[in-house]
């Protein structure tokens, strides 16, 4: 997914894709979501792989990556498009275009999630520096929940994006044309930057206080 929306920003600010042509960035979008599929299942399996110590299971691992959000897009979709049946909009997207949309997804996005997450089983593990205890330490009582920490580490990125959200909310309530996507890049580079420092810190604030689980932690908190 992120991958998605760097490719179509960066082409977006090129000038490659444009929202006056009509469909133009909604089809580009889909395109270059369908293609990185091979990197998303390449990414999870081999995340798994290093977690595990071991790629058993890998299947599962590639078939929700290539099948959890693109299922509640398809949900949520229906859902809305049952909606527009019901109020006999012309709106509604047309059952032919459904099934366009389940070919893609298991002709393509499905097959190219599993070869990636098949490439990540033969590539070569991340070796650790020092070896890992396999007894868990029992993690000392913390004078404040963990959940409030992640809370508060997450109004940075939050921050980082909210003016920009403003203004692409406000151009599709008003049914206008979003075209400043430069500075959108911009916004998504410092975005990046600033979930990967609050990582960062949130992780080393949880192991000084002797806390190894720190991976959710991190995960929830950018």
């Amino acid at each position: 997914i992120t991958g998605m929306a760097v490719v179509t920003i960066v082409f977006a600010a090129l000038g490659f894709m444009s929202p006056a042509s009509r469909g133009m960035l909604l089809t580009g979008m889909v395109i270059i979501y369908l293609l990185l599929g091979t990197v998303a299942g390449y990414a999870g399996v081999y995340l798994w792989k290093t977690i595990k110590g071991t790629p058993d299971g890998w299947r599962s691992v590639a078939w929700w990556n290539a099948c959890f959000f693109p299922g509640i897009v398809f949900v949520v979709l229906t859902f809305l498009n049952f909606l527009l049946w019901g109020s006999k909009s012309t709106g509604a997207i047309p059952i032919s275009l459904y099934f366009i949309l389940l070919s893609l997804w298991f002709c393509i996005s499905v097959p190219l999630t599993l070869f990636g997450g098949f490439l990540a089983t033969r590539a070569e593990p991340i070796q650790y520096p020092v070896r890992t205890n396999q007894i868990p330490r029992e993690i000392p009582a913390r004078k404040y929940p963990s959940w409030l920490l992640v809370l508060g580490a997450g109004t940075l990125p939050f921050g980082t994006l909210f003016i920009e959200l403003f203004f692409i909310l406000s151009s599709i309530w008003l049914g206008r044309f979003y075209y400043v996507f430069g500075f959108l890049f911009v916004v998504l580079v410092l975005l990046v930057i600033v979930c990967a420092e609050v990582s960062v810190v949130l992780t080393y604030m949880h192991l000084c206080v002797e806390d190894w689980r720190w991976w959710w932690k991190a995960f929830f908190a950018s």
